[in-house]
């Protein structure tokens, strides 16, 4: 019975220490716009043409890698390995309109006429939005919205 036991703590122990190992290899590196993938460097040159990025983050980790963009105007683009962006947060300040799905776009117009969108995060099955009032609405994958949150 003892040595079940003692092979168990070892065990998790073994398990314990491949995982701590697996994130120590975790890398963050700067990086040029260049070395983004092309995905990523359309979306920056469609949506953000006249910014300059203040610093590019390369994320790598055991299982994947993301991209972080912060412009010199403040606002922070994270991107997938693939340069699909996963969230845009303007920290306070207006993002560009075109960046939101269109029934997500068309959704706030009707309905907030009078506020802006300073964030949003894309999920694996939804959006979240937040709005420069303080609101957050969130959206299913299709962009058809689900909730307000506040």
């Amino acid at each position: 019975m003892k040595t079940m036991d003692t092979l168990k703590k070892y065990s998790i122990i073994a398990v314990f220490l491949i995982f701590t190992g697996l994130s120590a290899t975790a890398q963050k590196t700067s990086i040029t716009a260049q070395q983004l993938p092309a995905t990523a460097q359309d979306f920056l040159k469609k949506h953000f043409t006249n910014q300059k990025t203040a610093y590019i983050l390369k994320d790598a980790e055991t299982f994947s890698t993301e991209y972080k963009v912060q412009l010199e105007n403040g606002i922070e683009i994270e991107f997938d390995k693939k340069g699909n962006w996963e969230e845009v947060d303007g920290n306070k300040n207006k993002i560009p309109f075109a960046i939101l799905p269109k029934n997500i776009a068309t959704y706030v117009t009707t309905n907030y006429k009078n506020t802006e969108v300073v964030k949003i995060e894309k999920g694996n099955w939804d959006y979240e939005v937040k709005l420069n009032n303080g609101l957050e609405l969130k959206f299913n994958a299709k962009g058809e919205f689900l909730r307000l949150d506040d």
